[in-house]
């Protein structure tokens, strides 16, 4: 058995990785969380509280925390598996200098997620002018999603011709590379995104949604499978599949 030390698994995800990791060869041998739960594993509510030793830490809590537990987690001799976001580009690099194990930092567990952005990257090459729209509960801290940045990144690496220029203003959403990334945070929706490709006389609108927390879980499985075979680190489900 995998052991594996949860960090926000009480959280709607991590209660769908709780249940989604009961049946599988992965031991989650205790939760790190910010409030005290009732559990059937061993819950600290601070990274020192933590007795057992883990292969894998997987880390679905809050921005506020997920660097900290990182470097714990290097220092604890883990490879770890990141699905929270707000890691700036700067911590990122200091991840990547101190691990000695596999760190994946996975923007969204959602393998229609995965395939959309690998499919936005197909069409950048053809239709350079796109805008990128993505929709959370109200919940969601982080706006735009660590998914729309992400997408965004992957666009702008594939767009052979440039975009029209277009001079935006505040209504145009927050520009990542290059990008517009409009965010909306709306009641009933768990996650969903599009990507809005024009062209002469044509339109490619590409979009993925998510319904409920148990479809990341797939999503999580391939993740920990994955880090325990590289050495370094990645971003995105897709370096591992």
């Amino acid at each position: 058995m995998t052991k594996i030390i949860l960090a926000g698994g009480f959280g709607k995800l991590g209660l769908a990785i709780q249940e989604g990791l009961a049946a599988t060869n992965y031991e989650i041998v205790g939760i790190l969380s910010g409030h005290n739960h009732e559990s059937q594993y061993p819950v600290w509510t601070t990274r020192d509280q933590i007795t057992e030793t883990a292969d894998i830490f997987l880390d679905v809590s809050t921005p506020a925390t997920v660097f900290e537990n990182a470097q714990w987690a290097i220092k604890h001799d883990m490879a770890i598996v990141i699905g929270a976001t707000g890691l700036t580009e700067a911590q990122v690099t200091q991840l990547r200098d101190q691990s000695e194990h596999g760190i994946l930092i996975v923007p969204n567990f959602s393998l229609s997620a995965v395939l959309l952005m690998q499919f936005a990257q197909q069409a950048a090459k053809y239709f350079p002018d796109v805008e990128i729209v993505e929709t959370h509960n109200p919940k969601k801290i982080d706006a735009p999603s660590g998914t729309a940045v992400q997408t965004a990144k992957l666009i702008a690496n594939e767009r052979i011709n440039s975009a029209q220029k277009t001079s935006y203003g505040e209504a145009r959403g927050q520009r990542v590379s290059d990008i517009p990334v409009h965010a909306l945070r709306l009641p009933g929706y768990i996650a969903q995104q599009s990507v809005y490709f024009g062209g002469i006389d044509e339109q490619l609108t590409l979009t993925q949604s998510t319904t409920s927390r148990l479809a990341f879980v797939p999503g999580v499985l391939r993740s920990l499978a994955g880090v325990e075979k590289i050495n370094d680190l990645k971003i995105g489900l897709d370096s591992v599949l």
